[in-house]
């Protein structure tokens, strides 16, 4: 079974994009791949990025054991925790 989903990342416009997490590619693993969409594109939906490479500037995909997946759950969690003291 497979279970694709889509975060989109527009905080920072240079930097935008889209996170995409699908569980199932490969036995044991975690499907994980970062977009870059074209800082010059305004708006985009996740149907237009899906349908189209044109906003598209560069992909990075890899594959994670499931022992990696919970170990970048675990960072991820300690870098909300800094990044909201960094918030005041």
């Amino acid at each position: 079974m497979s279970n694709k989903s889509l975060i989109k990342c527009d905080s920072i416009a240079y930097r935008k994009g889209y996170v995409e997490v699908c569980g199932g590619i490969h036995s044991d693993c975690i499907n994980l791949e970062v977009w870059n969409i074209d800082p010059d594109i305004n708006t985009i939906s996740s149907d237009d990025f899906l349908n189209g490479d044109e906003t598209v500037t560069a992909n990075t995909e890899i594959e994670l054991s499931i022992e990696n997946a919970e170990e970048l759950i675990f960072k991820l969690q300690n870098a909300i925790k800094v990044a909201i003291s960094a918030k005041g």
